[in-house]
């Protein structure tokens, strides 16, 4: 990725910079209505120096986003999230997440956030993971396959588990975090983490 430097766009103020945005510091997943129903796609929203505002949903845009906010703010290594509900596109948030983390960017749920299923996943991408609150809300559910099954219906020599067993193993998080997630709740459903399955899984770093 080419990035340019601090100067070019950084005085704090944060002006000047072409984005996909009438705001020169918010870059927005550019995604098709059908993907997101309604939904707000998720938006990065640089706030300082080092950090910026993740809130919205993953879609087939967002990696674009994302790229085109490191490029013009490289020196971006903190995401604030305010509300991630989860994905339209999983495997855009799949490459996207393996991205923030070879990165090297920390992930933090802000006081009263929330992450959800492929926000989970993001979240997890942290090489630190911290949140505001002490029991943050974070969700977990299986994914269904497009002939309506649910994940942990299907073979665990399936093919169709690896991308998501590579992308934990890239994170370094346990897979046996995956095989939960699909016992957790059925596709339809949502499972809030316990404190203390955040703690048995190091879904927080601090």
């Amino acid at each position: 990725m080419n990035k340019i430097t601090l100067a070019l766009c950084l005085s704090f103020i944060l002006t000047g910079c072409n984005t996909t945005s009438s705001d020169p510091n918010t870059f927005t997943s550019q995604c098709r209505y059908s993907e997101l129903l309604g939904d707000p796609p998720l938006t990065f929203t640089v706030t300082s120096v080092n950090e910026a505002r993740l809130d919205g949903v993953i879609c087939s845009g967002s990696l674009n986003a994302f790229e085109n906010m490191l490029e013009h703010f490289p020196s971006v290594n903190t995401f604030k999230i305010k509300t991630i509900p989860g994905s339209a596109d999983d495997e855009t948030n799949l490459a996207l997440s393996t991205v923030i983390h070879a990165n090297g960017i920390t992930t933090h749920i802000m006081s009263g956030g929330m992450v959800a299923s492929g926000g989970t996943d993001l979240f997890l991408a942290g090489v630190e993971r911290t949140a505001e609150d002490s029991t943050p809300q974070i969700g977990v559910h299986s994914w269904s396959s497009s002939d309506g099954r649910n994940g942990n219906t299907i073979p665990r020599d399936d093919e169709e588990h690896q991308s998501y067993l590579d992308y934990y193993q890239t994170i370094n998080i346990n897979p046996d975090f995956y095989w939960y997630t699909l016992d957790a709740a059925p596709a339809d459903n949502m499972h809030w983490m316990t404190v203390e399955e955040m703690k048995y899984f190091h879904v927080l770093t601090k």
